[in-house]
């Protein structure tokens, strides 16, 4: 009786480890991590700042990069770490429990490449992670509507993307990545429909 208990308990343990391991948020704490040490270390380095900022004329030079180092550094100031870094671990939870890893790579650089194209027009010179969270933000509003979620659920969707097309109108950098993010999402959640009335 005993023996039989040691094995189940063998058994159930690593079950249990392989669920916990499925649940956790790789690319939300990846990036989280890395933009936290990057935001850190800008202190200590201010050559980090000039090095990854959004600089149209580094852009024009060749340097693609610059569409995405912006959003590893924060360098506005306490209140801009606190608020970017809270909206990755928050809403990239969230996001990543809803399309997984890989997706919620593809909305996130989708934001920062989008964003940083728009910020390069309208505001040359910044860095900050709130246009990649702003992909995020919009693949949420997508899948709000899309997956017929209860009344209250998708009016914050619409809420979303009515105030995307309002920041994208005032020329707010913030806006056109949120519109990425949505129509990104929009395209894998067809994708995904598709597939399941093919099935």
């Amino acid at each position: 009786m005993s023996r039989l208990r040691l094995q189940d308990q063998v058994k159930w343990v690593p079950l249990a480890s392989q669920s916990m391991v499925q649940k956790i948020p790789k690319a939300t704490l990846a990036v989280l991590f890395t933009t936290g040490i990057l935001t850190l270390l800008q202190f200590c380095f201010p050559v980090l700042i000039v090095t990854l900022e959004r600089t149209p004329s580094m852009l024009a030079a060749g340097q693609w990069w610059r569409l995405i180092t912006p959003t590893l550094i924060n360098p506005e100031g306490w209140s801009q770490i606190v608020f970017n870094l809270l909206g990755i671990a928050v809403v990239g939870f969230l996001v990543e429990r809803m399309f997984g890893s890989a997706r919620w790579l593809v909305l996130y650089l989708a934001g920062a490449v989008v964003g940083e194209l728009a910020g390069s027009v309208w505001k040359p010179a910044g860095a900050g992670s709130s246009v990649a969270i702003c992909g995020l933000l919009g693949g949420l509003a997508a899948w709000l509507l899309w997956r017929r979620q209860p009344t209250q659920s998708r009016f914050g969707g619409a809420m979303i993307l009515l105030g995307a097309l309002v920041q994208t109108g005032m020329r707010d950098l913030h806006g056109p990545p949120l519109v990425a993010g949505a129509f990104a999402a929009v395209v894998m959640l067809s994708r995904d429909a598709s597939r399941a009335s093919g099935a």
